[in-house]
């Protein structure tokens, strides 16, 4: 094109302009090696409605197609282009509902509200910190426009949720939230020592993670290991399928002598689960009296034995020997570990003489009675020659 000595016009008109601002054309004009910016203040528009060319605002937002603009007045003159221009509303404001400082994972639904004042072409987007982000676009927003975004969170940790309203003319950024997600304690298994043997009447006792257990962080746990006992908290980092939570625990006194009740109580700001089992503590203190025996019997008759105990502990048992060479015989009241009555009882245990001990029985009877017959003869043959 060729104008009034020109050699070369460059046009800029722009793509996207603010509802209710100015806007502008700029052009720069080349004459020779002499180049000039030149505002465009009297170009004519065509093919267009809901331009005020006076002062050049559009009327509404919406895209528009320009189809002609002359640049000047001349009509040799003219510049013909075809240009879209979309017409935007700036967004005035956007806030959010308030979220739950706390929610339980894989259960709570998290519903956060966005108000979004004024804008067109607006894309309202959240970024829930777990590398999901949820977009709505909204063409129009003319008043005001509410958005709601649902989530339920699959991981237990701290977030921080992030809202913001964008579009072409720039982004406005709700204020950040911070949610911490916990898992619910439903369950756990205790596990431990149903028995201990005191001195030193040490035990293990702990909890597990069962078959509906999800991993659990960061929970309390509040052992008691009976009514004689004041309660012992623990802060537990990790309960999961490969790690358990374990104590120690020592019932080291005489008067710890029976059942007790063992219970755990554990707990997170969502939820909380309470265990029970028993423990049985025996005193291994065993004093014994006098044993006594038949000091003789006749063959193939039984021999008892008599033993007085004078404390019998708890969960004692006895072995016995005869001392015929036959097996041991053991006495237990229904299993070691029992608790059993101060009151000294007398056990009896009777065994049979064994095979071996008659043949010897036998034979020396036998060699008695021998020698005695020969006594009986050798006394009468002696008095009748003294005769």
């Amino acid at each position: 094109m060729d104008t009034s000595g020109m050699s070369c016009v460059d046009l800029k008109v722009p793509h996207a302009v603010v509802y209710g601002d100015p806007w502008q054309v700029n052009a720069l004009a080349w004459n020779d090696s002499t180049n000039s910016n030149v505002f465009c203040f009297n170009c004519n528009f065509t093919g267009i409605s809901g331009i005020a060319v006076s002062d050049d605002h559009f009327i509404e937002p919406g895209n528009y197609s320009i189809t002609t603009i002359d640049w000047s007045n001349e009509p040799r003159s003219r510049l013909i282009v075809t240009h879209n221009i979309t017409v935007l509303s700036r967004i005035t404001a956007a806030n959010v509902s308030a979220l739950p400082l706390v929610v339980v994972r894989n259960e709570t639904v998290l519903q956060l509200v966005v108000t979004l004042f004024g804008g067109t072409d607006v894309t309202v987007s959240v970024d829930w910190n777990d590398g999901s982000v949820d977009s709505t676009f909204c063409p129009d927003v003319y008043d005001v426009r509410v958005v709601e975004f649902n989530k339920t969170y699959q991981s237990i940790r701290t977030f921080t949720v992030t809202g913001f309203a964008t579009n072409i003319l720039g982004t406005t950024v709700v204020e950040n939230q911070t949610i911490a997600v916990y898992e619910r304690i439903r369950d756990l298994v205790l596990f431990g020592n149903i028995s201990v043997l005191t001195p030193p009447g040490t035990g293990l006792w702990g909890l597990m993670a069962g078959p509906e257990q999800f991993p659990l962080e960061n929970i309390i746990c509040l052992w008691n290991m009976g009514s004689s006992y004041s309660d012992m908290t623990y802060d537990v980092a990790l309960i999961n399928l490969t790690t358990d939570h374990e104590i120690t625990f020592s019932y080291a006194f005489q008067a710890d002598v029976g059942k007790h009740t063992i219970s755990v109580n554990c707990s997170n700001v969502v939820s909380s689960q309470k265990l029970k089992m028993d423990v049985n503590v025996i005193w291994d203190n065993v004093t014994l009296g006098e044993l006594a025996c038949n000091s003789s019997t006749l063959w193939n008759h039984s021999i008892t034995c008599r033993l007085n105990i004078v404390r019998f502990g708890t969960g004692a048992c006895f072995e016995w020997d005869m001392g015929d060479g036959t097996a041991l015989v053991y006495y237990q009241d229904a299993y070691c570990a029992v608790d059993v009555s101060a009151a000294s009882p007398i056990y009896v245990q009777v065994n049979s003489v064994s095979v071996i001990h008659c043949i010897f029985i036998i034979f020396t009877v036998y060699v008695v009675s021998y020698l005695c017959i020969y006594y009986v003869l050798f006394c009468i043959i002696s008095t009748v020659f003294l005769s």
